[in-house]
């Protein structure tokens, strides 16, 4: 083979075919094998993705930080989480018909007063979370964004942010049409996202370890600690509440008086591969069960 050309060679050392070498390339059957793999792979993830629907991508070191700082509140992060589901191509918060949200648009999709809302709104210009222009408003990618992660940042470093099942979460209403979760509610769905092992979503201290078998799961009292709450049992009870259309939000998996959660992927997604169909079907399995009764 030359630096131009592959050279098929027959049984005899006679030169069957010159290949351009810019077009073409030898690769073992083992090298054939992965590819077909990485390609099979590549296609499921779409198809999940198409299932599940648009998704934006967030920095689970910025939602950390969000968290840890004293001066956004609880329901301040579920809002962030559900305002940068309005991010649209080109950075802008906007309705779904591309329309450019203005600040009363923001505010009226918050579906808070006056008053709150503007303590919120100065906290995000503050922080610049939320970049003015003109009347409408950018939202920092360094947060979270919506589109193509070249130039950005690896998929492994991001968590896929399914638009539509946040924004279910935030809006539903009860019978008497009012909010079914108050943001408050919500708060440890987003808290608990830096915290989502790869390939589990498993609730841990080490979410980017490779073997499940090293997970070094958070048990209920410690993620009570996490969340800033003091009864674990009661946490349990409200965070299994959480319904998405039906479907289960978070699963307490128990073992020899043990017990660790796990967050449906249809909501956040960490992993750069297809969720395991074992722990999609255990969502759809427990959510099964609970219809027939």
């Amino acid at each position: 083979m030359s630096n131009n050309h592959i050279i098929l060679m027959g049984e005899y050392g006679d030169i069957i075919k010159k290949l351009d070498g810019s077009k073409y390339c030898i690769r073992s059957k083992y090298q054939d094998e992965l590819v077909k793999m990485k390609e099979k792979s590549k296609g499921e993830f779409e198809e999940f993705n198409e299932r599940t629907g648009k998704f934006i991508w967030s920095y689970p070191e910025k939602i950390q930080q969000l968290i840890k700082s004293n001066e956004f509140t609880k329901s301040d992060i579920t809002m962030i989480f559900y305002l940068a589901t309005f991010i649209n191509g080109t950075g802008y918060l906007a309705y779904e018909n591309r329309v450019k949200l203005n600040k009363k648009g923001i505010q009226t999709k918050l579906e808070i007063g006056r008053t709150l809302f503007g303590k919120f709104f100065n906290k995000l210009i503050k922080f610049e979370i939320l970049i003015p222009s003109g009347d409408h408003f950018k939202w920092n990618e360094t947060y979270n964004f919506y589109g193509s992660t070249k130039g950005k940042a690896k998929p492994k470093t991001l968590v896929r942010t399914y638009v539509n099942q946040i924004r279910e979460l935030y809006e539903t209403k009860n019978e008497k049409g009012k909010r079914k979760y108050s943001a408050i509610n919500l708060y440890p769905i987003f808290a608990l996202v830096p915290y989502l092992h790869h390939s589990s979503n498993i609730v841990c201290k080490n979410p980017s370890v490779q073997d499940i078998e090293d997970i070094e799961y958070f048990n209920l009292k410690e993620i009570a600690e996490l969340l800033d709450l003091r009864d674990s049992k009661r946490m349990v009870a409200s965070l299994h509440s959480l319904a998405l259309d039906n479907q289960t939000t978070f699963i307490k998996v128990e073992s020899k008086n043990e017990a660790y959660l796990k967050l449906n992927p249809r909501i956040f997604w960490r992993g750069t591969n297809v969720p395991d169909q074992n722990l999609v079907a255990e969502f759809d399995m427990i959510d099964n069960n609970r219809k027939k009764k």
